[in-house]
Parts: C-alpha cells; sequence; structure tokens
C-alpha cells in the first residue's frame, strides 16, 4: 500500500507539470552581410503563446576573428506571436575587405519562470556570411576548388575569395575510399587535409564532394579532379 501511494503520488507531480516549446524563429537559414551595406537585418519569431526574451549574439570563429559585428539590441522582449527585427552592424575597418568572412550568430530565449510549467528552450545556431563590397555573386564557389594528393595525403584548397560550406565526408574515384575532411567549411586562402579510412590508390584521379548551397540546402553532389 505505501508503494501504492508513493507511485501514485509521482503520478500526480509528473500529470501537474505542463511541458511547452519555446523558441525563437528567424526567417531565413542565414545571415548575409555586405560590406557596403555596412550591415543587415533579420526578423526573428516567436512562436510561444507567452511573451519572452530573445538573446542574440555573434560567435566568431577561431580562424575567422575579424571583421567584428554588433547586435544593437543582445536582449530584447517580444511579444506571444509577434515578430522582432534583429539589427546586426559592421564594424568599420582600416582596410576594406577582400574575401568573404563566416560567423555564426546564435537566437536563444530566456523563457519567464512559470509555476508547474516546464519550458524547453530551443536555440537557433545560423551561419554568417560577411561579403565584400562589388564582390561578384558566385553560387557555386565549391568549382573552383583545387584537389591534390601529395605525398599520400589529400588536401583542397581554397583559392577564391568565396566561403565553401560542404560536408566533411567525400569519396574517392574510382576507388570508393572515403576520406574526411577537417570542418564544414573552407575559408578563403585556407587548406584543409583530408583523411582518407583506406591508403590512397594510383588510380584515384577524381573525388565527389558534397558542397552545401549559399543557405544551407545540401547541393547536388560536385566531381573534380585531383592534380
Amino acid at each position: 500500500m505505501i508503494h501504492f501511494k508513493k507511485a501514485l503520488l509521482c503520478a500526480c507531480l509528473f500529470t501537474s507539470l505542463q511541458t511547452f516549446a519555446t523558441g525563437m524563429v528567424p526567417d531565413t537559414s542565414l545571415l548575409l552581410i555586405n560590406e557596403d551595406e555596412q550591415g543587415a537585418s533579420m526578423d526573428v519569431k516567436n512562436t510561444d503563446d507567452t511573451a519572452q526574451l530573445l538573446y542574440t549574439r555573434i560567435v566568431d570563429l577561431p580562424d575567422d576573428p575579424k571583421p567584428g559585428v554588433i547586435v544593437t539590441q543582445p536582449v530584447v522582449r517580444v511579444d506571444a506571436g509577434k515578430t522582432q527585427r534583429v539589427r546586426f552592424v559592421l564594424k568599420e575597418s582600416a582596410e576594406k575587405l577582400k574575401t568573404e568572412h563566416l560567423k555564426r550568430v546564435i537566437f536563444a530565449t530566456i523563457p519567464q519562470r512559470e509555476q508547474n510549467k516546464v519550458k524547453m528552450v530551443f536555440s537557433q545556431n545560423l551561419p554568417v556570411i560577411i561579403r565584400p563590397a562589388g564582390l561578384k555573386v558566385n553560387l557555386e564557389p565549391w568549382k573552383d576548388l583545387r584537389w591534390q594528393i601529395a605525398n599520400g595525403s589529400l588536401t583542397v584548397v581554397n583559392d577564391t575569395p568565396y566561403v565553401v560550406r560542404m560536408e566533411q565526408s567525400a569519396k574517392l574515384l574510382p576507388s570508393g575510399t572515403k576520406v574526411k575532411l577537417d570542418k564544414s567549411y573552407i575559408l578563403p586562402g585556407q587548406t584543409l587535409t583530408a583523411k582518407p579510412e583506406n591508403n590512397i590508390s594510383g588510380l584515384d584521379k577524381k573525388i565527389e564532394m558534397y558542397p552545401a548551397t549559399r543557405f544551407g540546402y545540401k547541393a547536388d553532389s560536385y566531381v573534380a579532379e585531383l592534380k
């Protein structure tokens, strides 16, 4: 009887707690900042049924800390079902940008405390691409990457002014040997090493890689020549 009462009490406690999902939903999957506009804006909607605090922050990548980007309102109250426009300002630099740069932006919710309610907080972590003034749009920059084999190692070089995002996995052809890149992106001027699961065959002359579009969607696979 004692065990039954304890079980009943636990069941009552759990059923009295309501679980709600709350979150801020951006209107696009990429924040694109143009140097000549000195900033950009993004709309974020509060999908919860109560007002929430929207916390926005820019994350600098270790290998691409500059230029700086400022969030004009890092913390702002957003009413239920309403949309907040978040403004980002590009810090002034002594030199004009010559290549694209990559950062991340995080939109998070600071939930209000409510009795007998458990709030699950969902944050959005999106890429930020900063474009130099006058740089032409290239929707397929991965086609200009240089893949090469030297001393039994596979490397990829980005000689372009564009940020290239892609899956870390790739495949040598015709052997089908899989390789894994160090990161899921390669910045202008960078060289990445790809680690093969087996020894690289002398017959492999091509590599199949899986790029991502500007907005992070998976593009068709692309086969490049090994040089």
